[in-house]
């Protein structure tokens, strides 16, 4: 116990490291300038940073610490898709375009494909390809392949990791709050879990955690290409540790997170979340909690 605790001590901390490493060169790239809510000077797309130095965590967890190679593999895979699809969408420029209406509405009224477009079309496949390989390694050979209740959970599975994905995106728009979306959220999955799943998390954990910094002083934004990897990541793991034994079917936890993604995308089409979040004290208080004044 205490050879593992050590070991999870010392992922933590290259990945803290190497997440310090690549923000400091992205910081460097000119073509990731932007400019943030305020009208100020920041780098774009530095989530980059703790979505790399992650990938470096499962693999070394697996290794060593004995994470399912399933499991992990499919973290890496979620993180490396959903990053370069994010990082697609943040190297646009001019794009006036906002929202699944937006884009879906361009595609096929004005036969317009934007860079939201492709992201969602490739974040739907990419979903797929995930759930598929989460069924292929956890339903039980009691459900028959391609039977009505495989195909309910591939679908179920798809949906949640792909509208995961885009929460964490739509929390993207002010220093911190995808962040503490985030840390809340594998919080909640941690409890619901009860203490299962934890190192599987760790690397995103010690990312975060060592990018923070620059996110909260206002110095820096994650972008689509960490807000979209992170959670996907999330929708991957709780399908990882939130299904019953069997996993035949979803769990009530599972039912309520999505009916709560579903719900919070739905709002987000019809109403500006950071206009609500001002209105409500405790939750201004939360958004701008620790973040540079």
């Amino acid at each position: 116990m205490l050879r593992e605790l050590g070991l999870a001590f010392a992922i933590s901390l290259f990945v803290a490291f190497w997440t310090q490493v690549t923000l400091r060169n992205i910081v460097r790239q000119p073509l990731l300038r932007r400019r943030n809510y305020l009208n100020e000077e920041v780098v774009g797309s530095a989530g980059l940073s703790f979505v790399g130095s992650a990938v470096w965590g499962w693999l070394f967890s697996c290794w060593w610490l004995g994470l399912d190679w399933h499991e992990g593999g499919a973290l890496m895979l979620a993180a490396f898709w959903f990053g370069a699809l994010g990082l697609i969408d943040d190297l646009s420029v001019g794009a006036m375009v906002k929202g699944w209406r937006g884009h879906f509405r361009a595609f096929f009224r004005e036969r317009k494909i934007t860079t939201g477009f492709v992201k969602a079309v490739g974040g739907g496949i990419g979903a797929l390809v995930l759930a598929i390989w989460i069924a292929s390694v956890t339903v039980p050979p009691s459900v028959p392949c391609f039977s009505l209740q495989w195909l309910s959970l591939l679908v179920l599975d798809t949906f949640l990791i792909g509208l995961c994905a885009n929460t964490l995106n739509l929390l993207d728009v002010r220093p911190s709050r995808a962040l503490k979306g985030f840390w809340l959220l594998t919080l909640i999955g941690v409890i619901v879990s009860r203490g299962d799943g934890w190192l599987a998390l760790l690397p995103l954990w010690a990312g975060t955690l060592a990018y923070a910094l620059a996110d909260f002083r206002r110095q820096v934004m994650m972008g689509d290409s960490g807000a979209n990897p992170l959670g996907a990541c999330f929708g991957v793991w709780v399908l990882h540790h939130w299904m019953p034994t069997p996993p035949t079917h979803w769990s009530p936890a599972l039912w309520l997170l999505l009916l709560a993604v579903v719900a919070l995308q739905i709002y987000a089409e019809r109403r500006s979340l950071t206009a609500d979040i001002q209105r409500i004290p405790f939750l201004r208080w939360l958004d701008e909690l620790g973040v540079k004044r």
